[in-house]
């Protein structure tokens, strides 16, 4: 009876196992693309900035609205994750940036190319305030802020078309959500850092900063869109601040936003095309931990952060607003693995 056990416990026991390495092993990544939303169901236009937060998708649609603020207006959509239209705001000027701050109230950034505001938007209130800068904020050569990201602490900001080499790209709100504004740099358009392709340390100089964004790992990543680079800013707004940086490699254009999926490896992205007017969600399936993703020209793809290479996903028009939205793991396939593990346990338990 023993050995007879022995036999079909083997069995038992070797089958259990496969199944749980078929379950924990990671197949190739999978991308799906659906249409989330379009500016012709509200009659607006040009979607570009992209946010995921208090359970809502928000979406800035510049309406061709100038970047210096002379003319247009823009407009704000809160969604709820299925599409359907929650509430909307019209704002005047450019609006490019799209942030919630940790107080829950939403940061549109107005006139990236000069002439910069800010409105906050009370979601629960759906009332909007204005903001303007002090006289830190130089406001010559066509400089705006493009981007805005909020850490424990900090509030940086990433300011564009730096003039000279000694302009701060990304600087750190002094005074709080008051009026005025005012602002101190952080990172100037020439810095030396760490060259990620060739661990190489050297000068490196960002003339079209653009969006910035604040990876899982705890990194400021900075986008220089005709410089076609990365940069990650390592403890920013600190003595022991550093820099590195990647040249991206790969689809013609511009790279503009940039995604990162931390450790899940499913959820999806919500991409807004600006010149075909229309969010996708591209929904994504056996993610590899720490990947990076960018738009770049008209495509979107992931970085190689070894070589620099962006390999695409997803081709539009002109993709802008990037944002990645991660989704919970299957419980029922990790609690059947666990399930047969106990029935295996007991069942040999009793004999």
């Amino acid at each position: 009876m023993f050995s007879l056990l022995r036999r079909y416990g083997g069995i038992v026991v070797t089958a259990t196992f496969t199944f749980l390495l078929t379950l924990t092993s990671h197949a190739a990544p999978n991308f799906s693309v659906q249409t989330f939303a379009t500016g012709t169901t509200l009659g607006t236009t040009q979607p570009d900035s992209t946010y995921f937060g208090l359970g809502s998708v928000w979406i800035s649609y510049q309406n061709g609205s100038d970047s210096t603020g002379l003319f247009g207006s823009s407009t704000v959509v809160r969604y709820s994750p299925a599409g359907v239209v929650q509430q909307t705001w019209s704002i005047k000027g450019n609006v490019d940036g799209l942030r919630i701050d940790p107080n829950g109230l939403v940061w549109a950034l107005q006139n990236n190319d000069g002439n910069s505001t800010l409105t906050a938007i009370n979601p629960i209130t759906n009332t909007a305030t204005l903001y303007r800068y002090g006289n830190t904020y130089t406001n010559l050569a066509n400089r705006g802020f493009d981007d805005v990201v909020f850490t424990n602490r900090n509030t940086f900001l990433s300011e564009t078309n730096p003039a000279s080499n000694s302009d701060p790209i990304v600087l750190r709100l002094t005074t709080g959500l008051r009026s005025p504004l005012q602002v101190s740099g952080i990172l100037n358009s020439q810095f030396t850092g760490t060259n990620l392709v060739n661990g190489m340390v050297m000068s490196d100089t960002i003339t079209d900063s653009d969006s910035l964004i604040f990876a899982p790992h705890g990194d400021l990543v900075l986008t220089g869109e005709a410089d076609h680079q990365l940069v990650f800013i390592h403890n920013a707004g600190t003595p022991n601040q550093s820099e590195s940086f990647i040249n991206l490699l790969g689809p013609s254009g511009n790279p503009d936003d940039s995604a990162f999926n931390g450790n899940a490896t499913r959820g999806y992205f919500l991409l807004s095309d600006t010149g075909g007017n229309t969010v996708y969600k591209i929904t994504a399936t056996g993610l590899s931990p720490n990947m990076t993703f960018v738009d770049m020209g008209n495509e979107f793809g992931w970085v190689d952060l070894n070589t620099g290479v962006v390999t695409p996903i997803f081709t539009g028009v002109s993709p802008h607003g990037l944002v990645f939205v991660p989704t919970p793991e299957p419980a029922t396939l990790t609690l059947l693995a666990g399930g047969f593990v106990g029935i295996l346990a007991h069942w040999l338990k009793k004999r």
